[in-house]
């Protein structure tokens, strides 16, 4: 009887040190919404900003959720600053058997994408849809988890400057 209850806490201990590595304590859920593809009055549709990572943290990107009502046809892109990280398709074909007169195809408006895309402290989560007319709705959700701190640049007094920068006289 000792010895069955022992055991039942050390396998309680095991699996509790398991579950404190794969969800830190510290993490959280995190979700964010826009509406993403409207033209502006350039006639173009500006990249969306729908989250940005606060420094010393990492968000994991798991879950993205789109609403096409205006039957965009894409795709929509998640990037970063440095480029890039996903490109959905928009429009899904979905066929239908047994329809009246054989297989209808229909296009659902809406998307899921399920991933495990990682962003980095201080990054933002852009979103763009090509050649977008009349914009669709896009939920982001993941995880906020630990991650690196990004130290900010040090200036050094009397170091280089930049070109921005005035100069008295000139």
């Amino acid at each position: 009887m000792r010895s069955a209850s022992w055991r039942a806490m050390l396998l309680m201990m095991v699996l509790g040190g398991t579950a404190a590595r794969v969800y830190p304590a510290d993490s959280r859920v995190v979700s964010a919404f826009s509406t993403v593809g409207v033209r502006g009055p350039s006639g173009e549709a500006p990249a969306v900003t729908l989250y940005v990572v606060p420094d010393g943290k990492t968000f994991l990107l798991t879950d993205v959720l789109v609403t096409n009502h205006g039957q965009e046809v894409g795709p929509l892109y998640l990037s970063d600053s440095r480029g890039t990280r996903c490109s959905i398709a928009l429009l899904q074909a979905t066929v239908i058997a047994n329809a009246p007169g054989g297989l209808y195809v229909i296009m659902s408006p809406h998307t899921t994408f399920s991933s495990g895309i990682p962003f980095g402290p201080g990054e933002p989560v852009t979103a763009t849809v090509a050649g977008a007319v009349n914009g669709l709705d896009v939920t982001i959700s993941g995880k906020l988890l630990p991650g690196p701190h990004v130290p900010k640049a040090v200036r050094l007094p009397g170091g280089a400057r930049d070109d921005t920068e005035e100069t008295p006289g000139q």
